[in-house]
């Protein structure tokens, strides 16, 4: 889901369970060079604006792919099954993907991910914090609004909706800790967070 407004107006947003829109401020971090694999990077494609030719970006959808403008290396892959050899990167992106991924499969595409990172990898991960009041369950879809910046001073207007289901950092956290990985960073606001996992040497 993508809109410069806060309100798209055909669309009725009552039918959604709607967070207020959050600011993010996305910082730059050093590569070294090496290739970025970025999970879900379609639609806005924010880590493929932001690191440009030094992206992979994967998506199961490819007209997802098709709409992203950046310089990154688009291709059409499912996360559960990475196309690639064990250890080929050292670092991997998700930006508000874990909230279309089912619950069950999280545990899979961690996995997936933990095998292809090198020893030492990072995998970066920001995503939305869903609590959902009772009065609001009979609600099918979640959505939150955000506005992007990026440290050129630049922004994107944009939203992501998903599958309504509570989710908070240790919806990722827990399964990521029993296949090996470490958690390097996680900061929270009331209605997002990011978490940096690392793959030990």
């Amino acid at each position: 889901m993508s809109d410069s407004s806060d309100h798209p107006d055909d669309v009725d947003m009552s039918k959604f369970f709607v967070l207020p829109k959050q600011v993010i401020k996305i910082h730059d971090f050093d590569n070294k060079g090496e290739w970025i694999l970025d999970i879900g990077g379609g639609g806005e494609g924010i880590i493929g604006k932001l690191k440009g030719r030094d992206v992979i970006a994967i998506d199961r959808i490819k007209r997802e792919l098709e709409e992203t403008k950046n310089e990154a290396l688009k291709i059409v892959m499912d996360v559960k099954d990475l196309q690639f050899m064990d250890a080929s990167f050292y670092y991997a992106t998700a930006f508000f993907t874990f909230m279309y991924i089912p619950e069950p499969d999280h545990k899979i595409v961690l996995s997936e991910v933990w095998r292809v990172l090198k020893p030492g990898g990072e995998f970066m991960i920001w995503e939305p914090i869903f609590t959902i009041p009772p009065e609001e369950r009979e609600k099918r879809l979640a959505v939150i609004l955000l506005k992007i910046h990026f440290p050129d001073g630049s922004f994107v207007d944009t939203g992501y909706g998903g599958i309504l289901r509570d989710q908070n950092a240790d919806t990722i956290i827990n399964p990521a800790e029993t296949i090996g990985f470490k958690v390097v960073k996680k900061k929270a606001t009331d209605y997002t967070f990011h978490v940096k996992l690392k793959k030990p040497r």
